[in-house]
């Protein structure tokens, strides 16, 4: 009896795959186009800022049954104010922001190495930027005009990661072992760990980018865990450090009446920070929570030629020993095409706490094929 239920479970977790296309290269394209302007941006003063939030080349391509590949040839924040770090594709910079090699043995097992996420965060870990339902990512994830509270080359790292969707999907797993933190604040040159687990309640999602919204087209409701740690670092002339970030995160997408809503939240634990953020007092070494909902609702009868979704997000940044900061954006998508062709209006406010609150208001066109 014991042999049979073992079988049973070895046959559950990894199930046959099917042959996939081989020898098959496929190339799209997508930007994005913004105008930004900022409440005392400059001193006293406004800043009004054209730029090009994303360019990406994306190639992938599969020469074996097994093996294959993905690349995302990239340039991200293109012509914004004071910004510029060629080498990782910020500015005047062009970059491999993605670059990877998967060993597919399985769909619950597979190996990927290069340039990747970092698979801390649903909403900078897993989703697409192309399909996300607010206009950026979470300020404190390098949405807006924010920097990314984790250390990462634009979101991603260096290293390996094992991943899979074993059970049909309905559990996902990926284990990454990274570079992290690689400057004198890592004088042993520790190695990073990250791992994420996610239980899907609904439809699975199973590939290595979600959506940020799915506009009516799949019914998902996931809850998500995450941890990342890098050891022994010295951070504010500190030695000894280890950072160490814990999240919990849930995401719900279904069609509802006439349309569909969609609605994700997370709470992130951060001690002893390797970044620092200027805008909301955050520095090596602090101790952190941060907290975001948003939810928007997607109207299947279109206006005129296109369909339209509001939505907000609330974000709360909390540091030991310094005062909150919140943070709220509102804004509209007016898809002409899905998430291939699509206009956005957005407007965030910071709210200091001990300074006037900032606006950020921002107008994006999305294009891609």
């Amino acid at each position: 009896m014991k042999k049979y239920l073992v079988i049973l479970i070895i046959g559950a977790f990894f199930s046959p795959q099917k042959t996939k296309a081989q020898n098959k290269v496929d190339i799209g394209f997508w930007t994005q186009a913004w105008y930004q302007h900022v409440e005392n941006g400059k001193g006293d003063n406004g800043l009004n800022d054209f730029m090009l939030r994303r360019v990406y080349l994306a190639v992938k391509g599969q020469p074996t049954e097994y093996l294959s590949f993905f690349t995302h040839i990239a340039v991200d924040r293109f012509g914004q104010d004071g910004l510029d770090n060629p080498s990782m594709g910020l500015g005047s910079g062009l970059t491999f922001r993605d670059l990877w090699i998967t060993l597919d043995m399985d769909e619950s097992f597979k190996i990927q190495a290069g340039r990747m996420y970092v698979p801390l965060t649903r909403n900078y870990g897993t989703t697409s930027t192309k399909s996300l339902l607010t206009t950026d990512l979470s300020f404190m994830q390098g949405g807006i005009r924010g920097v990314i509270f984790y250390t990462s080359k634009v979101g991603r790292d260096d290293g390996i990661t094992l991943w899979g969707n074993p059970f049909d999907g309905l559990f996902q797993y990926r284990l990454m072992i990274s570079e992290g933190i690689e400057s004198i604040a890592n004088p042993d040159d520790n190695l990073r760990y990250v791992g994420r687990a996610v239980l899907n309640l609904l439809e699975p999602e199973t590939g290595w980018f979600n959506q940020g919204t799915y506009l009516g087209k799949k019914r998902v409701l996931s809850i998500g865990a995450a941890f990342d740690l890098q050891s022994n670092l010295t951070l504010n002339s500190e030695p000894g450090q280890d950072n160490f970030i814990w999240t919990l995160d849930a995401f719900f997408d279904h069609p509802v009446a006439n349309g569909a809503v969609t609605a994700e939240s997370a709470y992130i634990s951060l001690k002893n920070s390797t970044q620092a953020n200027s805008f909301v007092q955050l520095s090596a070494s602090d101790d952190a929570d941060f907290f975001y909902i948003q939810a928007g609702y997607y109207f299947n009868s279109p206006v005129a030629v296109g369909n339209i979704q509001p939505y907000f997000r609330y974000e709360t940044v909390s540091i030991k020993q310094k005062e909150n900061t919140g943070i709220f954006s509102g804004g509209l998508n007016y898809y002409l095409k899905g998430h291939n062709a699509k206009a956005s209006l957005d407007y965030t406010i910071i709210n200091y706490p001990e300074a006037d609150a900032q606006g950020i208001f921002t107008v994006q066109l999305a294009v891609g094929i």
